[in-house]
C-alpha cells in the first residue's frame, strides 16, 4: 500500500484524515441552495397545473444553471454507472427514431426529461460527496415530506378519490397516489438514516423522531398504495441491518421493528389499504395482471430494439382493449425498459443499476432508499421520476471510488493520508 505524506508546513488533524469528505471549504452557497430547493420541491409535483412545466422540472433546471459556479466539483468525474445510463439513453434515441415516429413529440419530451435527470444525477451525486451537503439534502427531503403530510392532515391541497372496494385514496395537489407514497416513504427512510448515523441531533430526540415517523407513515397508508407500503417495508428492513457494532444493529433493528409494527397496524386499520391488500390476495392488481402478460408478449415480438418510447404505451392500451385512456403505463420499470429499448437498451440500463447497487452497499441511508425505489418500481415505472434519479445520485455520492468531494483532498484507493509531525 502506498502512502501519501502531507507537506511539512501543513498540520492536519487525524480526524480530517479519517473523514476527508468534510475537509476544505463548503460548496458554493448558490449551488447548494439550488440543490436543496430542488430536493424540497420533490413532494410538490402538480399534475393539475396551469403552467406547461412541472415544478420539479423547473427547480432541477435552476440547479443545473448554477452548476457552472462549481463546474469542476459537479462534473469533474463521471461514475461508471452514469456512463452505462448514458449508453442506454443513446439506445433510447435510436429506438425512438425507429419505432416512435408516430409519437415523435411525446418521445422528444420524454427524452428531454431523461437528459435533464441524467445531468442532475451527475452533478448532484458529485456535490453530495461532501457529507455536509449529503446530510443537508436528506434533511431537506425530510422537512419537505413532513410539510406535505401536515398540509394533508390540514386538508390544504388534499385530493381524495373514492375507490369501489371502499375507502378513499388521499394525496396532494392531484398527484399520483403511488408516487406520493414512494416520496413519503423516502422521507421516513431519510429520517431513520439521519437518526441512526447520529447526523441530526434534532431527530435523535424521541419526542421529535417518533411523531415525525408516525405522521409520514400515516400519510403513506392513507394513499392506499400497496406498492408504497411494500417499498417502505423493504427500506426499513435494510435500515434494520445498519450499524457498525452489534449493539448499534440491535438498537437500530428494534427501532425499525417498532416502525414496521406501527405501519402494519395502520394498514390493517385504514379501510382503503386493508381492502386493497385483500384485492391483491384475490389476484386483483389494478389491471397489472392484464398488462404484464401483454408486455412479455411484446418483448418476444420485438426483442432487439423494442417498440420505442411512448409507442409501447399505446400498444399496451390497444392490446388490453382500454376504453378510457389512449395509452397505459407499463407499471414496471424492467418491463418498460425492455419494451421501449429492447435487449440492446436493457443491457446498459441494468448494468448502470448494478453499479448503483454496488455503490449503495457502502452507505446506510442511501442503501435503504435504493432498496425502497427498486421495490417501488416493480409496480410502477417512474423512469422519469425526480425521486428515482435523486436516490441514484445519493447512492453514487456514497461510492468511495469516485472523485474527491468539493474542496476536499483526493485520497486514491490503496493510499492513506498521514498528519504531519
Amino acid at each position: 500500500m502506498s502512502t501519501t505524506l502531507a507537506p511539512a508546513h501543513v498540520t492536519r488533524p487525524a480526524s480530517l484524515a479519517a473523514a476527508p469528505a468534510e475537509c476544505g471549504p463548503m460548496v458554493n452557497p448558490v449551488v447548494r441552495w439550488a440543490l436543496y430547493l430542488f430536493v424540497f420541491s420533490i413532494p410538490f409535483e402538480m399534475p393539475q397545473r396551469s403552467i406547461p412545466l412541472e415544478t420539479t422540472t423547473i427547480t432541477a433546471a435552476l440547479f443545473l444553471l448554477t452548476t457552472p459556479l462549481e463546474s469542476r466539483a459537479c462534473y469533474g468525474r463521471i461514475p461508471s454507472a452514469l456512463l452505462w445510463f448514458g449508453g442506454w439513453l443513446w439506445v433510447f434515441v435510436i429506438a425512438a427514431l425507429v419505432g416512435s415516429q408516430q409519437y415523435a413529440q411525446l418521445a422528444l419530451q420524454l427524452l428531454a426529461q431523461l437528459g435533464e435527470l441524467l445531468l442532475l444525477c451527475w452533478a448532484a451525486g458529485n456535490l453530495m460527496r461532501d457529507r455536509r451537503v449529503f446530510r443537508a439534502a436528506l434533511m431537506t427531503l425530510v422537512v419537505a415530506c413532513a410539510l406535505w403530510a401536515a398540509l394533508e392532515i390540514a386538508g390544504i391541497g388534499l385530493t381524495a378519490k373514492r375507490v369501489w372496494s371502499g375507502g378513499e385514496r388521499e394525496t396532494m395537489l392531484g398527484q399520483n397516489a403511488n408516487l406520493s407514497a414512494l416520496i413519503l416513504s423516502a422521507g421516513v427512510l431519510a429520517a431513520v438514516g439521519l437518526r441512526h448515523a447520529g447526523a441530526s441531533r434534532l431527530l435523535r430526540l424521541p419526542f421529535v423522531f417518533w411523531p415525525l415517523v408516525g405522521l409520514l407513515g400515516g400519510a403513506v397508508v392513507h394513499t392506499g398504495s400497496r406498492g408504497g407500503v411494500l417499498a417502505l417495508t423493504a427500506g426499513l428492513l435494510v435500515s434494520a441491518l445498519s450499524g457498525l457494532t452489534l449493539w448499534q444493529r440491535l438498537r437500530n433493528g428494534f427501532a425499525v421493528l417498532l416502525a414496521m409494527a406501527a405501519l402494519v397496524w395502520g394498514a390493517l386499520h385504514v379501510e382503503v389499504m386493508r381492502n386493497r391488500f385483500v384485492e391483491a390476495a384475490e389476484g386483483s392488481l389494478a389491471g397489472r395482471e392484464q398488462i404484464y402478460p401483454v408486455l412479455l408478449q411484446m418483448l418476444i415480438e420485438r426483442p432487439v430494439l423494442g417498440w420505442g418510447p411512448i409507442t409501447n404505451q399505446f400498444e399496451i392500451a390497444r392490446r388490453i382493449h382500454e376504453k378510457v385512456r389512449p395509452r397505459r403505463d407499463a407499471h414496471n420499470l424492467a418491463l418498460e425498459v425492455v419494451t421501449t429499448t429492447g435487449v440492446v437498451g436493457a443491457i446498459p440500463f441494468f448494468a448502470g443499476l448494478w453499479g448503483c447497487f454496488l455503490a449503495a452497499r457502502r452507505g446506510r441511508a442511501a442503501f435503504a432508499l435504493f432498496a425502497e425505489m427498486m421495490v417501488g418500481t416493480t409496480s410502477g415505472t417512474w423512469i422519469a421520476s425526480k425521486l428515482l434519479w435523486f436516490v441514484l445520485a445519493l447512492v453514487l455520492a456514497r461510492d468511495p471510488t469516485r472523485a474527491a468531494p468539493p474542496g476536499g483532498q483526493s485520497v486514491p484507493i490503496g493510499t492513506r493520508r498521514l498528519p504531519s509531525g
